[in-house]
């Protein structure tokens, strides 16, 4: 652990930077004066491609890793630490809301990871 410190307190400290001024200057000027809109597809068709996306991700994240259990968990903990964590310690999301989201994230991805590791190992070489 001692020799992943400094590497540690360096990417800390550059995200922490980057996002604040990020946040800051660029996000919410944009975001409290263009009014979010209508959605840009019917919303079933949005979120079928949300989630072919999504897919697409974890695809290339289980080729680097070779695991789809572990790459899939990888995708839901970060959006639960990016998007629940953050919104409920500044006040967006209340706990139960957060933890609720976390519970769907982790059953969803770590089943499909489950779902897709089982389907590969039958699938022929």
């Amino acid at each position: 652990m001692k020799d992943r410190v400094l590497p540690l307190l360096g990417i800390f400290l550059v995200v922490s930077v980057v996002q604040f001024i990020g946040v800051v200057y660029l996000y919410a000027p944009i975001a409290n004066t263009v009014p979010a809109g209508e959605p840009l597809i019917p919303r079933p068709l949005g979120f079928a491609l949300s989630m072919a996306l999504a897919v697409m991700f974890f695809d290339w994240v289980n080729q680097q890793m070779r695991h789809p259990v572990k790459a899939a968990l990888t995708i839901a903990i970060a959006q639960a630490l990016l998007v629940d964590v953050d919104y409920v310690l500044s006040g967006e999301r209340s706990v139960a809301a957060g933890a609720a989201s976390a519970v769907v994230l982790l059953l969803s991805w770590g089943l499909g990871g489950l779902i897709y590791r089982r389907l590969s190992e039958r699938a022929p070489t």
